[in-house]
């Protein structure tokens, strides 16, 4: 078998060894943007009525 193959082969194995450990890092990182965003869309939703509130002011 031809040497590029073979190295081929070890860095298409070696990538399969790593994604378990991708696939959590990225569902963590993913989790962190989803509270995030649920913090964002809380705000919006405080500062909506308080414009709401000084409106009918």
């Amino acid at each position: 078998m031809d040497t590029s193959y073979l190295d081929e082969n070890a860095r298409l194995r070696a990538l399969l060894q790593e994604q378990p450990t991708t696939i959590r890092k990225m569902a963590e990182y993913n989790r962190l943007l989803s509270q995030r965003v649920a913090a964002y869309a809380s705000e919006i939703n405080r500062l909506k009525a308080l414009v709401a509130k000084l409106q009918r002011m």
